[in-house]
């Protein structure tokens, strides 16, 4: 037993030992405050480092730097068996820290005192100066409560906190707080008061980081509050110019953390928000009632509201809760939700909920003098939907999570006679029947853009168990074309039989893209995403509607564009075949043939592209285009999109390009300047073949370009004609056995440089650029034509270029032509009169 003892009290020895070495030595200190950054970062998300941390038996002495914004130091007298301390702490703002934030104080910031006690039963006190103001401190901890706080900051100053915390000046004002609680009994009693006032507040920044615009006000605020017996009695008051919320009976019981309040929320005047809300409102809200909260969870709450066009009353005890609406204005409701001012009349609503989980419930809604809000409509969805009356009437009953629903829907555009079935909570069933028509299809003339005629009819039987179907039957009659879907969740018969594409398009709620005939069908044996089967085939022609695209593509669409366009495959394990074509009076598509794989997106194909007019397509560039191409290559998305692009005759040579990552890279060969020129109506200028290599980033629009144009001529235009007067030499015989140049495009804008040798010639142009949307010009030029030298500058337009020459780089050339001796007397005047021939020149 002796021996069991000893081996025992060896044990606990030891572990004292290891104790004291890893709390009390050096090298256990650093071990000990690596775990404390740890833990500290793990809970506050704050990068603290303990620069010193020297703790012993009986003393500590730590300084740490929080975040590199302060720092801490703490130096006394510790005891490790009654948990007892005597310590002096000091809280300083780190110098290169405020340095870096430019803040302009007025003294350091700094703040310390002691702390003195045990961890059950300690006290803290300490001054000094924060955020623009003196403060100072007195409290008494008991139990991890405070029974004793005696603070006061008089002017705590908004934008320091702001710049202390490297966050914008969203505001300026002050923050007054007072507290005068002594401990009686070892329980609080006292008083505290808190100011909060703002003398400016930056409305564009609370927009621009926010994306909230609120109505100019500045906000001031007061917390009045009497601490008695473990009960705060507290008023409070908030005012702005379009608001007022205040509390006249506040109580928080500190021994139950329970709190109850009454609350009193006035908006005297609701067009004073229509900067927050970016909607019209009119009227006033008041909103009146208590609430009561349990450790932070809501036990009770009564709240009525009158305004609005009419009253809302809310009751919630013991997790039930009923809600009534009587007469409410559905334009103010709509506005106040941000959708703006959709529909107009007056709602009706009871909701009995049985638990906040709302398995149990009862719901009524009823509109009276329902009217949509076209106008409202094309504001939110930039569609011209019409106006028209409504009348909405919908019943909900739940029981253990099941809800029953039943509503009807009467309209002056579509009318719904049923709407019923059930929602399961729990396991996302969904059971729907409906029965919906269109009387006039005319009424949708606005969004579809042209006459539509017709009825549509609309049967739909529907079980959906999450998001697999279970049962699905679908008959729809739209003005003469079908459509029948079934489905039993495991297979899905489709067909679609002269589908009017307008009528369609409407009924989506989507701009009339085209006008034609739809036919289609779709079987599929099995409907599981992950294992996808079956075929599908559709053909459809038409009219392309020129006025939608026009504004889709702010382009001047071309009218009466009629498209031919059939798609057929076979899906295998969610991988879809598919081989499309495409006929139409701008392009024809012969071949689109590849799969896409439904579960991971990725796209494989290839293509043939025939541009057999490009006068059709001019429209796209906002010029006229001349020849033809026939276009090839694969066109892959995994993630990214990934094309080549090939061509065996374009403008006379190959194109050989490659799009990936948005860049697109181009290679061109022995293409026909003179076709090119005439293609993209250009001036035309040279004579030669171009070979190129160009790397353009499609969404920055900026790229490189290198072309190699030699062996080439200059062709005869007025440019030549006005030189061949000047030299009396024929300059479009010469061989440039070197023509090269680079540019730099930057959106609209391409930068380059050009140089030209021949034989007898040399033209240079650097710093030159021509606008590709204006095609207006600006070619600075330097020339030697057989030992004569030229400057001069190219402008205009790629159509009508007009030249200018520097005078004085040509008189000695043509003095002979206008009979000028070079004296200095008659300098000015062959100056003037060269200036005039240049004029009637060019």
């Amino acid at each position: 037993m002796k021996k069991f003892f000893l081996i025992v009290l060896g044990i606990v020895v030891f572990l004292l030992f290891v104790a004291y070495v890893m709390l009390f030595t050096s090298f256990g200190n650093k071990i000990v405050s690596g775990l404390i950054e740890d833990k500290i970062k793990q809970s506050t998300s704050l990068d603290v480092n303990l620069t010193h941390f020297d703790l012993r038996f009986s003393t500590l002495n730590i300084e740490a730097d929080v975040a590199n914004i302060a720092t801490i130091k703490l130096d006394g007298n510790t005891s490790l068996f009654t948990l007892g301390f005597d310590v002096l702490y000091d809280i300083s703002l780190n110098e290169n820290y405020a340095k870096n934030l430019g803040l302009n104080l007025k003294q350091n910031l700094n703040f310390g005192g002691k702390i003195q006690g045990k961890a059950s039963d300690f006290i803290i006190d300490g001054k000094g100066y924060l955020l623009g103001s003196d403060v100072l401190l007195d409290a008494r901890i008991l139990d991890y409560n405070p029974i004793k706080l005696q603070l006061k900051a008089d002017a705590l100053k908004i934008e320091e906190a702001l710049d202390l915390l490297a966050l914008p000046r969203y505001a300026l004002g002050n923050l007054k707080i007072n507290a005068d609680i002594n401990a009686k009994d070892l329980k609080p009693d006292g008083n505290a008061l808190i100011n909060l006032y703002t003398t400016s507040i930056n409305y564009e920044l609370l927009e621009r980081d926010f994306n909230l615009s609120l109505p100019y006000s500045n906000i001031k605020s007061t917390i009045v509050a009497l601490i008695k017996n473990d009960q705060i009695y507290a008023q409070s008051d908030t005012a702005t110019s379009y608001l007022k919320l205040e509390s006249k009976k506040t109580n928080y019981d500190l021994s139950k953390a329970a709190l109850n309040s009454d609350f009193i929320l006035n908006i005297p005047d609701l067009s004073k928000l229509q900067r927050l809300t970016q909607n019209k409102l009119s009227g006033n809200v008041k909103v009146d009632g208590n609430v009561s909260l349990i450790k932070n969870i809501l036990n009770e709450l009564n709240a009525k509201v009158v305004g609005l066009g009419g009253d809302i009353n809310a009751k919630l005890k013991d997790e039930n809760l009923q809600v009534n609406l009587k007469d409410v204005n559905i334009e103010n409701l709509t506005a106040l939700a941000g959708y703006g001012n959709l529909a107009k009349g007056l709602l009706d609503a009871n909701l009995n909920a049985k638990g906040l989980d709302f398995k149990n419930f009862d719901l009524i809604v009823k509109t009276k003098q329902g009217f949509l809000n076209g106008s409202g409509l094309k504001k939110l969805t930039k569609l011209d939907f019409p106006s028209a009356n409504f009348s909405l009437d919908v019943k909900a009953n739940a029981k253990n999570a099941k809800i029953d629903y039943n509503g009807i829907l009467h309209s002056d555009l579509v009318n719904i006679t049923q709407l019923m079935g059930f929602y399961n909570l729990e396991n996302k069933e969904l059971n729907l029947q409906t029965k919906a028509d269109v009387k006039d299809l005319s009424k949708f003339k606005a969004l579809a853009g042209v006459d539509v005629k017709g009825t549509v009819n609309l049967n739909t039987n529907a079980n959906l168990l999450g998001n697999e179907i279970k049962k699905l039957q679908v008959n729809a009659n739209i003005a003469g074309g079908e459509l029948v879907a079934n489905s039993n969740g495991k297979t899905l018969d489709l067909k679609i039989s002269k589908l009017d594409l307008t009528k369609a398009f409407i009924l989506a709620a989507q701009p009339n893209y085209s006008s034609g005939i739809l036919d289609a069908k779709v079987k599929l044996n099995s409907m599981d995403f992950k294992n996808l089967s079956g075929v599908y085939e559709l053909k459809t022609n038409g009219v392309l509607n020129d006025a939608v695209l026009s504004k889709l593509l702010e382009k001047k669409f071309p009218k009466n564009t009629k498209f031919n366009l059939s798609a057929k495959g076979d899906i295998k394990n969610s991988l879809v075949d598919f081989d499309v074509n495409l006929k139409s009076d701008l392009i024809n598509l012969d071949r689109f043939k590849g799969n896409f794989n439904i579960n991971t997106s990725k796209l494989t194909s290839d293509y043939v592209l025939d541009a057999y007019d490009f006068s059709k397509l001019g429209f796209l560039l906002d010029r006229k285009l001349e020849g033809k191409a026939l276009f090839k290559g694969n066109l892959n998305y995994d993630k990214n999109l990934d094309a080549t692009i090939q061509s065996d005759a374009l403008f006379g040579g190959n194109l050989d390009a490659n799009l990936k990552n948005n860049v697109l890279k181009a290679k061109l060969n022995q293409m026909d300047l003179q076709s090119l020129a005439k293609g993209v109506d250009f001036t035309d200028l040279y004579m030669g073949k171009i070979n190129a290599n160009v790397d353009y980033n499609l969404l920055s629009k900026q790229g490189d370009a290198n072309l190699d144009l030699s062996g080439g001529k200059l062709k005869r235009s007025a440019i030549t004609n006005a030189l061949f007067l000047l030299i009396r030499k024929d300059i479009t015989n010469e061989v440039y056995h070197t023509a090269k140049m680079d540019a730099k495009i930057n959106k609209d804008l391409v930068d380059f440089n050009l140089n030209l040798q021949a034989q007898n010639s040399d033209i240079k142009i650097i710093n030159a650029n021509i606008n590709t949307k204006t095609s207006v010009l600006n070619v600075p030029f330097d020339a030697t034509l057989d030992r004569v030298e030229f400057k001069g500058v190219i402008s205009g337009t790629t159509q009508k270029p007009n030249i200018k020459l520097d005078a004085k780089s040509v008189l000695g050339t043509v003095k002979n032509i206008l009979g000028v001796k070079e004296n200095n007397k008659n300098e000015d005047k062959g100056q003037n009169k060269l200036d005039n021939l240049l004029k009637k020149i060019f």
